[in-house]
């Protein structure tokens, strides 16, 4: 098996589970509250922010492909505690494993893949490969979402999160069997380099990034963050139910609305994908708000599906972007500092939108997040559109393509 068809291989492994979004209905089952849940997710971004940058200069000193393995053996153990989840201490303890475990993985995954396909004189293909790989996860996402949702409300969440479990143990077997070319570890001391590497990211060029994407991410994360509680109480009310009985449909409806659109999200026509990067800031929040004005099941699940596609179009040209940007002796520890900028600012997101949420409400909390959210999105816009970002967050590595927009008009 070639090189390119072992990281088809992992990422669909990797990509691959049986329990989603509905864990927040798991997480509520065993009594927990919304106000602990959004502070474990928010302890789990802070453990993001924390870990991130000494995960990444592992993978730029030592070898991605050795912290890629570090996270791939931690991930089995923190779903070892979701199974045998009992309190809040345990929730606790998996939202520290899990992001060491993330921290492990962001930015050396990235390089490691880059850096092979440079290896080979094919690093001109990472944007073509990453749309094939993300072709042949998706669709797999979706009908295992799909399947474990149907499991949970049938036999409980154990059944799903030890088929999890599985598919983790394989994934850190094939990972294994990926090489690693190559590898070359900068001359500089861990501290030189790390100190490097925070004065390159504060360049303009990567800074007006890094803040375009935590907006958005937050404004997506906003719509998505108990999101399945939410439309549930929708569905139970409407169906006659509780929400442990629309486990089945949620998850079916989880694959529709945030896996199946990623598949169109990718493969939209690049004039389409750039237009979607460009809208992103404003619509997202716009399309939160319109899911609050109207509760109505079938149309909060078609503004799902517009959120998703917008949110993958988006960030799939802006990783390809930050690759394009960042040099390669300092790519994984860069990357790290972009991911724990944007846990910082995720993790204070979480604490508060969870005690909101207990305090004015599910439904008015998504509507004032929401319009916060589009303020700073109609910042960013007029900022691009009146100027002194154009410049700055344009995608650069659509005009390095040898014309990417020619085969659209032929």
């Amino acid at each position: 098996m070639d090189l390119i068809r072992k990281y088809k291989l992992f990422f669909a492994l990797l990509n691959t589970g049986f329990v989603g979004n509905i864990l927040v209905i798991y997480y509520l089952s065993k009594g927990l509250t919304y106000a602990q849940i959004g502070t474990a997710i928010a302890i789990s971004t802070i453990g993001t922010f924390l870990f991130e940058v000494p995960t990444g200069v592992v993978a730029d000193k030592i070898s991605r492909k050795t912290s890629v393995l570090i996270s791939l053996t931690l991930y089995p153990i923190g779903t070892l505690i979701l199974i045998f989840l009992k309190n809040f201490p345990m929730l606790i303890a998996y939202s520290i494993i899990t992001p060491l475990a993330v921290a492990f993985m962001s930015g050396s995954l990235q390089a490691w893949l880059y850096d092979n396909l440079k290896h080979l004189g094919r690093e001109k293909e990472y944007r073509a490969v990453m749309r094939d790989v993300k072709t042949i996860t998706l669709p797999l996402t979706a009908l295992t979402v799909a399947i474990g949702g149907i499991l949970a409300q049938l036999y409980g969440f154990t059944l799903p999160l030890a088929l999890t479990l599985i598919l983790e143990i394989g994934t850190l077997i094939v990972a294994l069997t990926i090489p690693e070319y190559e590898f070359q570890k900068p001359e500089r001391s861990y501290l030189s380099h790390t100190l490097q590497s925070f004065k390159e990211i504060r360049r303009p060029e990567l800074l007006w990034l890094i803040i375009l994407s935590i907006t958005v991410v937050m404004a997506t994360n906003q719509f998505r963050q108990f999101f399945e509680p939410y439309l549930g109480d929708i569905l139970a009310k409407n169906l006659k139910t509780t929400l442990m009985g629309t486990l089945g449909i949620l998850g079916i409806i989880e694959a529709i609305v945030k896996v199946i659109p990623k598949l169109i999200g990718i493969r939209l026509r690049d004039s389409w994908s750039i237009k979607a990067y460009s809208l992103a800031p404003v619509i997202i929040p716009v399309l939160t708000a319109l899911s609050v004005i109207y509760q109505n099941p079938l149309w909060i699940i078609a503004l799902g599906i517009i959120v998703t596609i917008v949110h993958t179009a988006f960030g799939f040209n802006l990783g390809v972007e930050l690759q394009h940007r960042i040099p390669s002796e300092k790519r994984a520890t860069m990357m790290s500092i972009y991911s724990m900028v944007s846990a910082l600012a995720m993790s204070g997101f979480y604490f508060i939108y969870g005690f909101v949420v207990d305090w004015v409400g599910l439904a008015e909390a998504r509507l004032l997040f929401a319009l916060i959210l589009l303020g700073a999105g109609v910042l960013l816009k007029a900022g691009e559109l009146l100027g002194p970002l154009k410049d700055v967050l344009k995608l650069r590595h659509m005009e390095a393509m040898p014309n990417p927009l020619k085969s659209e008009k032929s």
